[in-house]
């Protein structure tokens, strides 16, 4: 057997462990470690397989991720996402489905400073739920609205898988967060639009409560703790005053100090926070290290290569190409979560997409914007199914219904990157 058909059936034995529903990092370990056997022997896989656990753990670059799912829980414990709904929902009083719309914009700055969209989608369903519920919204528009909007933490800096794919892609993780910043306020705005007009069209929205000026110039002040963050934290990448491991632990360590000093934060609650970011971390970099024994093995087959000459050679255009690997994640995307999906495919597909001439920075934007896609895309929507585990009376087929039209929004996004790639492009040229 070659080594280039050794790597196709290597993924097609991925995709079946995967199917036959095991753990994401023990598929991506067993099938590498069976890989690297074959191509060379036993003794070649073990020693791959040790240095890659070695290399994960000791990562300075990796140790990101941990600082922000901690600054991310720390900023859920202390209700710095219900102060900003409350701030949100004043702020578009007035207009119809002004709760959904603010549960879109309040998820889209709470992803600014949690980087997780599942625990976006989680934080503001327990907050915005009950609201919308109680003011007469329906259900399935509301909890919709709280999945979108939830999406959004992968997408707007800082993003946990846009770190990891400048782990796989070799890339600075500063340059990446500076290209997703307007992709991301983009899609806000689309799906905020998306729900407006929902709220408009349809009967899934109760007339508008308003509020005096002055109340909106008091909801203002609010969410001070999370502006404060968000401009040390990002606000000091983009300044090049802090890495963004720096910055990831001035800003945990800040969403501690401002959670005490508010008296917002518990003890038992930090260490909940702290128990939990463990957790999670520990699950991530188990995936890692199994997408880096996986990756090794697939390099060594020289798989990226061969299909990127087999292209060529068929003179296929590179939009052709692109067009491809677009559906292929779209289609990966109804069954396979965000990392997963990050880490089986960049390792073959990035190859090939420079080699048609590709920005790989503007590549991760389009990738994370497709994961993103998937988290809402049923029937397996990672951020439906955390919507429907904390809200068990609600029907998957009015969560179907109901986030149908948002996933409008992320594609015309894509469109928009292909259409003008400087939308990801312009602003790391600027700062880097």
């Amino acid at each position: 057997m070659t080594p280039f058909a050794l790597g196709l059936g290597a993924i097609g034995a991925l995709f079946t462990a995967l199917f036959l529903r095991q753990p994401v990092w023990v598929a991506l370990a067993a099938v590498g470690i069976l890989g690297n056997t074959i191509l060379n022997n036993l003794a070649v896989a073990q020693l791959i397989s040790g240095t890659a656990i070695f290399d994960t753990a000791s990562s300075y670059n990796l140790s990101v991720i941990p600082l922000f799912i901690l600054m991310g829980e720390i900023a859920s414990g202390s209700r710095m996402s219900a102060e900003l709904f409350g701030a949100a929902r004043v702020l578009l009083s007035g207009v119809r489905g002004g709760l959904a719309i603010a549960s879109i914009a309040a998820s889209g700055a709470f992803g600014a400073i949690c980087g997780s969209s599942v625990a976006t989608a989680a934080s503001m369903t327990r907050i915005a739920m009950p609201e919308m519920s109680r003011a007469g919204y329906g259900r399935g528009y509301a909890a919709s609205s709280i999945a979108a909007g939830g999406s959004l933490g992968i997408l707007i800096p800082p993003s946990i898988i846009l770190v990891i794919y400048g782990g796989v892609a070799e890339l600075s993780v500063a340059r990446l967060f500076a290209a997703s910043m307007l992709p991301g306020l983009v899609l806000l705005v689309l799906y905020m639009a998306i729900a407006f007009w929902r709220a408009r069209r349809s009967g899934d929205a109760p007339d508008p409560v308003r509020t005096t000026l002055s109340d909106k110039l008091r909801a203002l002040r609010e969410p001070w703790q999370f502006i404060l963050l968000f401009v040390v934290t990002i606000g000091g990448i983009y300044a090049g005053i802090f890495s963004p491991n720096e910055a990831a632990s001035v800003g945990a360590f800040g969403a501690i100090l401002l959670g005490f000093l508010k008296r917002t934060l518990t003890v038992p609650a930090l260490l909940q926070a702290l128990q939990t970011a463990v957790l999670v971390s520990c699950a991530l970099f188990m995936i890692i290290v199994g997408a880096t024994i996986f990756s090794n093995f697939i390099v060594q087959t020289r798989l990226p290569d061969t299909l990127l000459a087999l292209s060529q050679q068929a003179e296929l255009s590179a939009f052709t190409i692109m067009a491809l690997i677009v559906a292929i994640y779209i289609v990966m995307g109804c069954f396979l979560e965000g990392i997963g999906m990050i880490l089986i495919t960049v390792p073959v597909f990035l190859p090939i997409v420079t080699g048609f001439g590709f920005d790989p920075v503007w590549f991760g934007v389009l990738v994370v914007v497709l994961v993103e896609l998937g988290l809402i895309t049923p029937p397996v929507g990672m951020n439906l199914f955390i919507i429907r585990a904390q809200v068990p009376d609600l029907s998957m087929q009015a969560l179907y219904a109901g986030i149908a039209p948002f996933l409008i929004a992320p594609l015309v996004l894509i469109a928009l990157l292909f259409a003008a790639p400087s939308l990801a492009l312009w602003l790391p040229s600027v700062l880097y």
